[in-house]
């Protein structure tokens, strides 16, 4: 049976992967008062937590599917990100997958005079439009900016940059911090500037100043996995991003 959560107790079973971290973190930078922030657990199977329109889905053996598959929509989710494994038994169309990437060992933190940490969202916005692709739209400036803001002052983001002139050069973005695990959302570099090294430095850089075991980052398809394995990330597991608002005929 699905429960709503009140209290950060229900959650505290779920760990170990990218989307409990991601469930966790937002659960300590909105808490549980808010209508646009809502979590749900389904025994000690699943977590579940939808900000907005969009669910995040830690799903373990033993999941009612079923009950998920109506619960969902029903929710109010429009998308779902869970694991490929989880995908496989929902029964909604994919709209996009790809790969979790992660990194254990790390060097110690080395302060680096350029690097600017925990820039303004308004700072690095234009960096990350100058990044769009295929696979990686930037989000509305207004969501960005509120969510950024108030997951860093609750500790459960962090973010660093690089200046290159006039304007910022590179960044990356932690946007999902507990005790134990983070996951970086995005890393972006200035088309002018690339293959200088500054996306590999600002990365290890954020890296470094997180005190947790694990580093998580949600690839894309076909998208920047020599840079990654080559800052020491390894593959961890796979994710499904699912559109609720569709049904496979299974």
């Amino acid at each position: 049976m699905i429960a709503f959560v009140e209290h950060p107790e229900a959650l505290a079973s779920f760990s170990g992967n990218a989307f409990a971290c991601r469930i966790r973190a937002t659960a300590a930078a909105y808490g549980f008062a808010h209508p646009f922030a809502r979590f749900w657990v389904q025994g000690r199977e699943a977590a579940l937590c939808l900000l907005d329109d969009v669910m995040i889905l830690d799903a373990r053996a033993g999941a009612d599917f079923d009950e998920l598959a109506a619960f969902l929509p029903a929710a109010g989710a429009r998308t779902v990100l869970c694991s490929a494994e989880a995908a496989q038994a929902l029964p909604f169309p994919r709209r996009a997958t790809g790969e979790i990437m992660a990194l254990r060992e790390r060097a110690a933190p080395v302060e680096e005079a350029e690097i600017l940490w925990d820039p303004s969202p308004r700072l690095l916005y234009p960096l990350l439009c100058a990044s769009q692709t295929a696979s990686f739209l930037p989000p509305p400036f207004e969501p960005f900016y509120l969510d950024l803001s108030h997951r860093t002052r609750h500790g459960a983001a962090r973010s660093a940059a690089i200046r290159a002139g006039d304007s910022l050069a590179a960044c990356a973005i932690c946007s999902a911090k507990t005790e134990e695990a983070a996951v970086l959302s995005a890393v972006a570099v200035r088309p002018d500037v690339r293959r200088r090294g500054f996306g590999a430095r600002v990365v290890l850089a954020l890296a470094a100043s997180l005190p947790v075991d694990t580093i998580y980052i949600f690839r894309a398809s076909g998208e920047n996995e020599a840079f990654y394995r080559t800052l020491g990330f390894t593959g961890h597991s796979h994710f499904a991003e699912l559109d609720v608002q569709e049904r496979n005929n299974l």
